[in-house]
């Protein structure tokens, strides 16, 4: 096979082995023999060095060396890759590495294995020097502070960042396999993905807020094309947004109190206005003097009912784009609730919609159900054929007929304002959309959203 340094093997201790141990293994090998210290730099050595076979145990710490395989296989499709200490009968067909059980990187018959796979041609990637784009693409996932990240056409990361994660910690994983994440939010973005993988898009932007870190981030991805201009997987890349987020959310409340405080005003101004008509009918006196009140008291309805207009066409529907009922609701919601109450996601769907003023409307239904039934409600959201349902658990509403619940000022809560239905259903409205009151199916108020456009 020639001399000792014509093959070099990158090896990878695991759990109760350490890098010493290894080495002394391999110290009269036929090949030379280089320990990676840490695992998030093992796509770091198979790009930047030259290697001709990758050794992996069984487990990494927390991963699984045949995720680790999978996502090195994806990259090196031709590096020899063998994994110590796992029964062959449990590696996929489709990974095609070589497997030993019940063995360490301590044992000999390591040492053999890798001399046999060693004696094939070197691979063509990891076996030769990088090239400038390689390393191009390499600084770029490293150096990179948002979240860049590769996955393979059925969506399982093969590669990731530094920005957000530790280079390898989900490679082989779907997101729907990632245990820290929310599973409404996993699966909405399992199913972007494999829109993209499917042909069916070549470009999904979406905004989202993770459970995880508390942060929103806008995530953007494309797909991965082959030099056969096949789509081999998709590349993403996450952002963080939270500061931006928390500067519309500051300015989307403060919009509230005005349209609020312009709302309350207007009722009450209407109020007195009623009152004066009224006692205007019963006064006897000067047709001309009554003429003339009678057309001041209605110049200052004019005007109320302008301050009406401009505090509530403020609402910007123009940005429709699809965003997952689920992702909606959960980003609304994690602003508003106590730890006590919960959300259920039921049917999810895309909507397409201008997020900012759709989130308005849900905030404003969920608020509902927190202000009517108290901190430890359970709210229930679900897809319907025409749209979309909020419910929650409680008594129900006994309002005759249900449709005054969205009248400006109507309030059964002390100290409520009165007006976050009036805007839900303003801005339902500005979609082409419509807000029915019913009875959930746990006896609480259940408010269904229809003529919503859905993206299939």
């Amino acid at each position: 096979m020639g001399t000792r340094e014509d093959r070099s093997v990158l090896l990878v201790p695991g759990a109760g082995v350490d890098a010493e141990a290894a080495e002394s293994t391999f110290a009269e090998a036929p090949f030379s023999s280089t320990i990676l210290p840490t695992l998030p730099d093992i796509f770091d050595r198979l790009t930047n060095e030259v290697h001709h076979c990758l050794v992996l145990p069984e487990r990494v710490g927390e991963q699984a060396g045949t995720d680790i395989a999978y996502g090195v296989r994806k990259l090196f499709p031709e590096l020899p890759i063998v994994l110590v200490g796992v029964e062959p009968s449990t590696v996929p067909d489709e990974l095609d590495v070589t497997a030993l059980p019940h063995t360490s990187l301590r044992d000999p018959d390591v040492v053999d294995t890798v001399r046999g796979v060693l004696d094939d041609d070197a691979p063509s990637v990891a076996g030769r020097e990088p090239s400038p784009m390689e390393t191009l693409l390499l600084s770029l996932f490293d150096e990179m502070p948002d979240h860049l990240y590769a996955k393979d056409d059925a969506a399982r990361h093969v590669m990731m960042g530094r920005g957000f994660n530790q280079p390898t910690d989900r490679i082989g994983l779907t997101d729907t396999e990632v245990g820290e994440l929310v599973d409404e939010h996993a699966e909405a973005a399992y199913r972007d993905e494999m829109a993209i993988l499917d042909g069916e898009t070549d470009r999904i932007e979406v905004e989202e807020f993770l459970d995880l870190t508390a942060e929103y981030v806008l995530t953007k991805k494309v797909p991965w094309y082959d030099s056969d201009g096949n789509i081999r997987g998709l590349v993403g890349l996450t952002q963080d947004i939270t500061d931006r987020k928390a500067r519309e959310h500051d300015t989307r409340r403060q919009h509230e109190r005005m349209v609020k405080v312009a709302l309350l005003a207007a009722h009450k101004f209407r109020n007195e206005l009623q009152i004066a008509h009224g006692r205007l009918e019963l006064l006897d006196c000067d047709a001309e003097e009554l003429t003339l009140v009678e057309e001041s008291l209605s110049r200052i309805s004019a005007v109320v009912d302008t301050v009406v207009t401009l505090s509530t066409q403020e609402t910007d529907v123009s940005d429709r784009k699809p965003v997952w009922l689920s992702r909606l609701s959960r980003e609304v919601w994690d602003t508003l609730a106590e730890s006590q109450a919960e959300l259920r996601i039921e049917d999810d769907a895309r909507l397409v919609a201008d997020q900012e003023s759709a989130g308005l409307l849900m905030q404003f239904l969920f608020q509902n159900a927190l202000e009517h039934v108290g901190p430890s409600v359970t709210v229930t959201v679900g897809s319907t054929p025409e749209g979309f349902s909020v419910a929650d658990d409680g008594p129900g509403s006994e309002i005759d007929p249900p449709e005054r619940v969205f009248d400006a000022g109507y309030t059964t809560v002390e100290g409520n304002t009165g007006f976050g239905l009036y805007i839900a259903r303003m801005v339902a409205e500005d979609h082409g959309w419509e807000i029915e009151l019913s009875e959930s199916s746990d006896g609480g108020m259940r408010f269904d959203v229809v003529n919503v456009d859905l993206h299939d």
